[in-house]
């Protein structure tokens, strides 16, 4: 994605252009990390393995799924289709970005849209606007997938302050063996400190359970498992090579 392609979205300027939102392997996806918010996490850990990062620009803990081990590897990307039942809302959203305002701008972010993207089209897929100029029902979800999502950085930066304060996160490095004897490992990554859940109790227990940080531990201690998954899903493809 670079700035020369990408634009303001603009209800007619884009009039005639579609997004084929069935096409999931371009550029734009080959991550091997996306953000996710606390509002979706107990539904992607059913399918993802999600840990803790840091911004890079802040510092702050975010909540990250992983998709692959080495930098623009998606092992959950097969072909044209996504092998998962639910996507982040940060795949979601995708080709659109939002161009947020001037610090101390009481102005509201703008969505912006990646003309250079394979999923733009001018014939197949979901058109963005009505004839009278109006969002489609399809933009219509894009925009809420923004909202959403902006609503949930605040609530997750929160509850991760919250968790860290507490003495529950631990940064750790996840070594993988593969098949042909070849070894990668995950670094940058934090997660929950089991043992330091176990021993929470009295006022630093309260504030766990009603903020819902002791609920998102549990749901990030579990969904560690779908490593597994993608370690199957690497080995398969080295198989094939």
């Amino acid at each position: 994605m670079t700035a020369q392609t990408v634009e303001m979205l603009d209800s007619i300027k884009h009039k005639h252009l579609c997004v084929n939102s069935a096409n999931y392997n371009c550029a734009q996806n080959h991550i091997n990390v996306a953000a996710v918010m606390v509002s979706e996490l107990s539904t992607l850990v059913h399918e993802y393995p999600i840990f803790i990062t840091k911004n890079s620009s802040t510092g702050e803990f975010q909540l990250s799924a992983v998709l692959g081990f080495s930098m623009g590897e998606n092992l959950y990307l097969k072909g044209d289709s996504w092998q998962a039942k639910y996507l982040p809302l940060d795949i979601l959203r995708r080709p659109f970005q939002l161009v947020k305002p001037e610090p101390n701008s009481k102005a509201q972010g703008h969505l912006a849209i990646d003309t250079a993207s394979p999923q733009i089209q001018e014939k197949l897929g979901e058109r963005l606007f009505e004839a009278s100029g109006n969002p489609t029902p399809y933009l219509q979800r894009i925009q809420k997938t923004f909202s959403q999502l902006m609503q949930g950085v605040e609530q997750t930066k929160a509850l991760l302050k919250t968790a860290d304060e507490q003495g529950l996160i631990e940064p750790v490095t996840i070594n993988i063996e593969l098949n042909d004897e070849e070894k990668t490992s995950l670094k940058g990554l934090y997660a929950i400190n089991q043992k330091a859940v176990t021993a929470l109790k009295g006022k630093a227990l309260e504030v766990c359970h009603q903020s819902g940080v002791l609920q998102v531990c549990h749901l990030l201690l579990s969904s560690g498992l779908h490593l597994e998954k993608l370690i199957k899903w690497k080995n398969a493809q080295i198989s094939i090579e």
